[in-house]
């Protein structure tokens, strides 16, 4: 089986900015990624913010996570990541 490209910053800020949105809903936005693929990094947020294992995550999504000045909503449990 091919294995999917890696997500772009692009493709992770449409889902950061966009939590109340389903997985099914998020895959017309993101036509690249799998509804289980987005449900898969929702819960790397999720473990990135609650200090627990964020091996699904890419560098560039931690990262992106470590620097979160804005207003971002965990699309898990609504909780402020930054």
């Amino acid at each position: 089986m091919a294995h999917a490209p890696e997500w772009t910053m692009k493709e992770f800020e449409v889902l950061l900015h966009n939590p109340g949105m389903s997985p099914d809903e998020l895959t017309k936005r993101l036509p690249k990624r799998s509804a289980d693929a987005i449900i898969v990094v929702r819960n790397g947020i999720h473990a990135f913010h609650t200090g627990r294992n964020v091996s699904m995550l890419s560098r560039m999504m931690i990262s992106r996570l470590e620097g979160e000045t804005e207003s971002v909503l965990c699309p898990v449990c609504d909780s402020l990541l930054g």
